[in-house]
């Protein structure tokens, strides 16, 4: 048997169907999409991790976990049981989550490394809770503030120049990517360390963004920042190098994704800021977002003692984090299934259902959502009240009318082609509902790649996703856009659809933008260009590589619903070799010419090395297996293990099976 593992931050599908591994990786929503799109998978499996199961209380994934241990929880009826363990090392009470589970709670509160936790007062005294004893305690001058304009940067220099000097390695948690950026300058050029040199030379140079230079500055001097404007392989850099005992790189300043499923630890951690900007304004933090930053100091095996330091300007700061953070505890598990959109969680349980039993009845699903960890602590907190029936009738009404299920004349429900695909595609059915909307009014000949793309832009998943925009610009910034995307033979249409479900003002522009970005990434145009684009109507932006990587990786996981809802409604379209191709352009910003070989060297090359190829008009197969190693070496950015990989590739690229000749019609029978 195998074991599957699941968490936020990791994501492995095919060794698992393949049975190739013992252990697989997944984010939730993969393994959502396994479970009900390969449920013999979770035959095969022995034990489930479920890591970070405090994320149950998450407004955006915390119903997409619940269905998947909800589903685990209805197989036992069936005699099918996997081994389930959950963990999580910041929560507060469980509200039963381990009865509703069937399991026992294994709880420490002891760390096995000391952490002294506290405040950095406005007046440079450290108020913290000692590590050994669990007493309060005040040093007094333990820093001298600087006297300046009464910003962070006047704590943190001196805080952070103080630890460095105890030979300590540093993390500062910032809240934008722009503070990271900066406060990784102003520390370079206060603290004057010596340079990372190894983290220096082992970073990629082929395909830079704005970020990559000023990255390449800080390290010089000891100093590096991680956000999500760097892409993997340099975050992947800062990460191992810092982790190195013989390291000099000795501080990242950081946004909070370091603290979510990477180990980075240090002996010490600096907290500037509590709150996640967000559209709907400032966001504060939770207890157990906070305790999971202030967990990255002192890790077992790396440090023999931490210390975390949560920086407060003003004496009201620092009463309000010592009551509200630093003297708390995590907050009780809540679960947010009940807030979920019902029409989804209608279609999933109908998929899970639906493979064993002929049709569904309205009690089956309501007996299966009634068996959730929300409607568990409803009635245990003395509610006895379950589901909302009538809204739950009111969502089968209207995926009935959208044509995603059916009613049998024995009352019972059924799936339909279309509502398998919202099911089995792990994205929202207003996502759906959304494509079906603007693809029926579609011919067939208006569905070519841009619009693919500018179909996704209006899902309800690429709306989460943040992207920066000039709000000032009511005029050129909007008609630019669209124009761009009418320029791609985008219809009409399709642009009266970005229009549509609205929720914020500009949104039409914003989706305009995330789909013009998508073809710049897959034009060839190098990262800095693209941002270059992006800005060039101005606003406080500070590059844009993050969120241009986050759509394109969004736009990956919604093209081949797209896709699939196209040929359902378009009889005679073909997509799925298309739709394929084009999410690999996406997945590695590449060009069309390289998608043969990039389905085998995949991410052993790089976007530069793809752009470089291209350039040089080097991607047939035959032309790459006639080349010299000498040709192709400066190609791939002169790493002779990229080349490896390069002949590796082509190679298996040449013994490849040859497509199926069509197939021939056979001549009517004559008498």
């Amino acid at each position: 048997m195998g074991q599957a593992s699941f968490d936020g931050e990791t994501d492995d599908i095919g060794p698992l169907l393949r049975g190739q591994y013992d252990i697989a990786l997944l984010t939730y929503e993969k393994f959502s999409a396994i479970a009900l799109t390969h449920p013999y998978v979770l035959d095969q499996v022995g034990t489930i991790v479920v890591d970070e199961v405090q994320m149950i209380a998450d407004a955006g994934r915390g119903a997409n976990l619940e269905f998947i241990l909800t589903l685990l929880r209805m197989r036992r009826r069936n005699g099918l049981e996997s081994q389930l363990i959950a963990l999580s090392a910041v929560i507060g009470d469980t509200n039963g989550l381990e009865r509703w589970l069937g399991g026992r709670l294994l709880r420490r509160i002891q760390r096995p490394v000391p952490l002294d936790e506290g405040v950095i007062c406005y007046d440079g005294r450290f108020r913290h809770i000692n590590g050994d004893t669990g007493e309060n305690r005040m040093e007094d001058r333990f820093i001298q503030p600087l006297r300046g304009e009464g910003k962070h940067r006047d704590w943190v220099i001196p805080l952070v120049r103080k630890l460095v000097s105890e030979g300590k390695q540093v993390i500062v948690f910032r809240e934008t990517t722009g503070e990271t950026r900066h406060g990784a300058q102003y520390l370079a050029e206060a603290l004057g360390l010596p340079a990372a040199t190894e983290a220096l030379n082992a970073l990629p140079v082929g395909d830079p963004s704005q970020a990559s230079g000023q990255l390449r500055e800080v390290l010089a001097h000891g100093v590096a920042f991680h956000n999500s404007h760097l892409d993997r392989d340099e975050r992947r850099v800062i990460e191992e190098h810092f982790r190195s005992r013989e390291t000099r790189l000795r501080v990242i300043v950081a946004t909070t994704t370091l603290a979510m499923g990477v180990n980075t630890p240090a002996s010490a951690v600096v907290i500037v800021g509590l709150q996640h900007p967000s559209a709907q304004g400032p966001q504060p933090y939770s207890v157990a977002e906070y305790k999971n930053l202030v967990g990255r100091a002192g890790r077992l095996g790396y440090a023999e003692r931490g210390a975390s330091y949560l920086i407060a300007t003003s004496a009201r700061e620092e009463h309000e984090y010592w009551q509200r953070y630093v003297s708390a505890q995590p907050e009780n598990l809540a679960s947010r299934f009940l807030a979920a959109d019902p029409r989804t969680l209608i279609i999933r349980v109908l998929v899970a259902a639906g493979r064993v039993s002929d049709g569904v009845s309205g009690d089956e699903i309501i007996a299966f959502l009634e068996s959730s960890f929300g409607v568990f602590q409803m009635q245990q907190s003395g509610n006895p009240a379950g589901w909302n029936r009538p809204s739950l009738q009111r969502a089968l009404d209207e995926l009935a009318r959208h044509g995603l299920i059916e009613r049998g004349e024995d009352g019972r429900y059924h799936i339909t082609a279309l509502g398998r695909l919202a099911s089995e595609s792990a994205v929202e059915v207003e996502t759906v509902l959304r494509a079906v909307a603007c693809l029926r009014a579609l011919r067939a000949e208006e569905v070519g790649d841009p619009a693919l793309i500018a179909i996704a832009q209006m899902s309800a998943e690429l709306d989460a996703v943040y992207f920066p925009v000039n709000k000032v610009s009511k005029h050129k910034e909007p008609q630019h856009w669209m124009g761009q995307l009418r320029a791609q033979g985008v219809s009409a249409t399709i642009l009266g659809s970005l229009q549509r479900n609205i929720t914020a003002p500009g949104q039409e522009t914003v989706r305009a933008k995330k789909a013009a970005a998508c073809l710049y990434y897959v034009s060839g145009m190098g990262m800095e260009e693209i941002e270059r684009a992006m800005s060039q109507f101005g606003g406080a932006f500070d590059g844009s590589s993050g969120p241009i990587r986050s759509v394109t990786s969004r736009t990956c996981d919604v093209l081949p619903m797209i896709g699939r809802v196209a040929e359902l409604l378009h009889a005679g379209l073909e997509l799925e070799q298309r739709v394929a191709k084009l999410v690999l352009r996406l997945d590695l910003g590449i060009q069309g010419p390289v998608v043969d070989l990039a389905r085998y060297a995949e991410r052993n090359l790089d976007r530069a090395d793809y752009r470089r190829l291209c350039d040089a008009r080097m991607t047939e197969r035959d032309a790459l297996v006639a080349a010299e190693d000498n040709a192709l070496l400066p190609l791939v950015g002169s790493d002779r293990r990229k080349l490896v990989a390069l002949r590796d590739a082509v190679e298996r690229w040449r013994l490849a099976r040859p497509p199926a000749p069509p197939a021939v019609a056979l001549p009517a029978y004559q008498q």
